[in-house]
This record gives C-alpha cells, sequence and structure tokens, in this order.
C-alpha cells in the first residue's frame, strides 16, 4: 500500500527529470522570468515615493481618473503638475483609475500605500509580458533553442527596465503594447494568418498611441513595412478569405481603437496642427502658467532655441559629434544605470558597454545580412525609431543648451526586445567560433555584474537614504 501511495509521485518526480532532460532551455527562461519577477517586486515594494521617474504624477493622475468612469477634466492639480488631459492619450489613468475603484470596493480600508503597492505589481506584471514577448519574438526569428535565450536575459538585465517595472509609469504598459505588435508583426511577415495578426498588430499598437504618443513614430514605421509586404505578397495575400468571429470581434475593436486615436490626434493635427497641441491652446492661461513642470524646465530653457548653426558657432556640438560623443555614451548611462528622480549611473561600466555594442555594430557591417524580411523590417524599425528619437533628443538641446533633459534611456525601450534579438542574430552569424564564445561569455558577465542582482545585494550602500 505504501508503495502505492508514493507511485504517483515517483511517476511525477520522473516526468520532470525527463522534461528537465529533453527541454533544459524551457527552464533557463522560467529562471530569467523567475528573477526578473522577483527582483522588479522586491523594489516594488520597498523603494519610497517619488524615486521612481514621475511616479507621483502618474499616481496623481490615476486617482483623478479614479473619480470618474469616463474622462475626467484638468483641474488645478492636474494643471499645476504639468500634464494635459484634454486632447491627450488616457488609457494607462483610465486603467489604473478602475483598478483603484476596483479596490476600494473589494477593500474598504485600503491606504493610498496599498494602493501604490498594488499598481506598481500591476506594472511589473505589464513588464512581464514584455519579456514574454521578447522570448515569443526570439522564438520566431532566432532558429537556435539555445540562442534564443540570450535577448530575454539581455533584457532582465538591464538595470533602468527593470528598475521602471517596479514603479507606476506608463512606459510600462506602452512597451508592452508596442513589442506585442511587433510580435504579430512579424507572424504576419512570416506569412501566418494575415488577418488575424494583422488585426492583432494594429490593436496593439492603436491602443499603445492611447497610452503614450511616442507610440506614433514606431507604429508609423510598422504600418509602412506592413504595406510593403502587403505589395510584395499581393498575388498570395487577395482575395482575402472569408474572416472567422474572432476577426470581425478583432476588426470592430481596431475600428474603435482608430476613431479613438482620430479623435485625439487627428483633430489635433486639424485644429492646432499639432500631435499635441499647447498647453494655451487647450486650457485657461492662469491654468497653464501654474504648471511647475513647465516652470522648472523653463529655468533652464534658452531665451531662444538655437538655429543648428548658432548651437555649432556657440561651440556645441554638430549632429555628428553629438551622436558619437555625446548621445551613445549617455542613453547607456540611462539604461544600463537608473535615471529617476535619483540617480545611479555605473560610470566605469559604461566603457565596456560601449566597447560592446561598437563591437556588434563592426560584426555587423563585416558578417551579418538580413535573411528575411522579417529580420530587414525590424531593422528597419529600429533605425527610423532611433533616428526619430535622435532628432527629438537633439531639438531639445538646442532649447536648453545641451543639458541633455529630454535624454533618457527609457525611450528607447518600445524597441529594446527587438535590438537584443538582433544583437543576438549579429552574433551568431559571426564566422569564427572562438570570437563568437569570447564576445557571449563576455556579454553574459557584464549584464550580471551591471544588472539589477548586483544592485539589490548593495542595499546598504547604494539606496540606504531610499529604502531606510
Amino acid at each position: 500500500m505504501k508503495n502505492m501511495k508514493h507511485q504517483p509521485m515517483l511517476e511525477k518526480e520522473k516526468q520532470y527529470k525527463n522534461l528537465l532532460t529533453q527541454n533544459p532551455q524551457k527552464f533557463i527562461i522560467m529562471a530569467f522570468i523567475s528573477l526578473f519577477f522577483l527582483s522588479s517586486l522586491l523594489i516594488a515594494i520597498n523603494v519610497n515615493p517619488s524615486i521612481i521617474p514621475d511616479e507621483e504624477g502618474h499616481l496623481l493622475y490615476s486617482f483623478h481618473f479614479s473619480n470618474t468612469w469616463g474622462i475626467p477634466d484638468d483641474n488645478d492639480e492636474t494643471a499645476e503638475w504639468g500634464w494635459y488631459i484634454k486632447q491627450n492619450p488616457f488609457v494607462y489613468y483610465w486603467i489604473n483609475g478602475r483598478i483603484i475603484n476596483l479596490l476600494s470596493f473589494v477593500l474598504p480600508k485600503i491606504d493610498q500605500s496599498q494602493i501604490i503597492i498594488s499598481l506598481r505589481i500591476l506594472n511589473v506584471l505589464y513588464s512581464l509580458g514584455t519579456v514574454l514577448f521578447c522570448y515569443l519574438i526570439s522564438n520566431e526569428l532566432i532558429h537556435d533553442k539555445w540562442w534564443q535565450l540570450l535577448p530575454v536575459f539581455l533584457l532582465t538585465q538591464t538595470l533602468m527596465f527593470v528598475f521602471l517595472s517596479s514603479g507606476i509609469s506608463y512606459d510600462n504598459l506602452a512597451n508592452f503594447l508596442s513589442i506585442s505588435g511587433i510580435f504579430f508583426l512579424v507572424k504576419v511577415f512570416k506569412k501566418n494568418n494575415f488577418i488575424t495578426n494583422s488585426l492583432a498588430w494594429i490593436l496593439c499598437i492603436s491602443l499603445g498611441t492611447l497610452v503614450k504618443y511616442t507610440v506614433l513614430p514606431l507604429a508609423l514605421f510598422m504600418a509602412i513595412s506592413w504595406l510593403i509586404f502587403i505589395i510584395l505578397n499581393k498575388t498570395e495575400i487577395f482575395p482575402i478569405k472569408a474572416m472567422t468571429t474572432k476577426d470581425l470581434i478583432l476588426l470592430l475593436v481596431v475600428i474603435l481603437l482608430l476613431i479613438a486615436n482620430f479623435l485625439i490626434y487627428g483633430v489635433n493635427l486639424i485644429n492646432y496642427q499639432s500631435i499635441r497641441p499647447n498647453c494655451r491652446d487647450i486650457l485657461e492661461p492662469e491654468k497653464c502658467e501654474i504648471s511647475q513642470f513647465a516652470i522648472g524646465y523653463q529655468q533652464y530653457a534658452l531665451e531662444e532655441k538655437l538655429t543648428l548653426i548658432e548651437s555649432i558657432k556657440l561651440g556645441y556640438p554638430n549632429p555628428i559629434e553629438y551622436v558619437s560623443n555625446i548621445w551613445i555614451r549617455n542613453m547607456l548611462l540611462r539604461t544600463y544605470g537608473i535615471l529617476g528622480h535619483n540617480i545611479y549611473y555605473p560610470v566605469r561600466l559604461i566603457n565596456f558597454y560601449q566597447l560592446l555594442f561598437y563591437l556588434i555594430i563592426v560584426l555587423a557591417i563585416i558578417f551579418w545580412k538580413p535573411s528575411s524580411f522579417s529580420i530587414s523590417s525590424l531593422f528597419g524599425v529600429i533605425i527610423f525609431y532611433t533616428i526619430v528619437l535622435l532628432i527629438k533628443n537633439y531639438q531639445s538641446e538646442l532649447i536648453y543648451g545641451f543639458s541633455h533633459f529630454a535624454l533618457q534611456g527609457r525611450y528607447i525601450f518600445p524597441v529594446i526586445g527587438p535590438i537584443y534579438i538582433l544583437f543576438t542574430k549579429i552574433l551568431k552569424s559571426t564566422p569564427s567560433k572562438y570570437l563568437r564564445w569570447a564576445i557571449l561569455i563576455f556579454t553574459i558577465g557584464l549584464f550580471i555584474y551591471g544588472g539589477p542582482l548586483t544592485l539589490i545585494l548593495k542595499y546598504d550602500t547604494v539606496f540606504s537614504s531610499w529604502f531606510h
């Protein structure tokens, strides 16, 4: 009888051992994801308010949206913060408002600190989705079970990504929707269920643009790539087969999201000739004057925006010098360090990150060739989005005298998963086995040493004023 009782347990152990032997990659990917989740959760539960970038503002707007089931008007409190609700994307705050309503209904005695922790955990889940979609894209494009793991490892060891994931920020939802949209677009390019996956990517990106307007350039180039694919493969795509019930539901949701986008961005272009209107275009002048956000930035702004020629005459770097000497290094500092309301820059390590990425660029020029439309399009999306971000950053420098205010590593996060996938593809294509393994070992060591675990283990030295 005793042997019979223990037999099911022994069978389960045997199954687990067989699974481990046959699919060790699954356990490793689960370990990466679990480590990311626990690291983010630990920071989310312990970090004090006002440390995560703009968390106080996101929390303010979330509570403001919790007061109505619709879209609330701007008031003095929101105007003082300096972000405007009218004619701006709102979905992140609307969702948070509903979560606050639900928590208050289920737990009437819940206090603000508990709500903050709950919303942070929700953001950890958004970023967990980003990690999972990074793996799914990697699985689609990298045809090696071991190399597929590298992009996920790199993402989960990117310090600013983990840190941002632990706080209340619309970036986390925007990143999740961006990479999920990219995944479904890759499925389209691989000629996998054109209608369903086309509707899915449009749905994700349309929702993403309702979370944060910076998703717009990503949406634009994804749409261009999609149209090029249709032109190149029109004989295979048309005539379109009858749509399923699921496709019709997706189509309805997509139409509603596109209408919502038009009511924000289309109306803004028609009425204000801008994607986002100025404060005085939508609010009373007196409300615009109390914006602490605008006042804070205004004190650092030059009297007039410099032209390119004027900036060079004054000794500021030209665009090429700016990219090579300032932009790349600062983006790395703000991606593999932390830039919030407090700053942690691993200055000594950044030289190694620079060396690594320069080396990968050289290897790409010498050895790598895009092997499919999916890879070429992904490369194009990354380049286009990066150029738009770079131009935006340089324009900001001309306003603020090259003070690097708008230079944030988190702004590249909508495409950081695809960047790591291309990084892996390039490294994998290097013909020299010894060089390939040397760079891989260096990469793994660098990302572990510069990653979140090292920071967490240094609570008392790095975060003593934050956590205690």
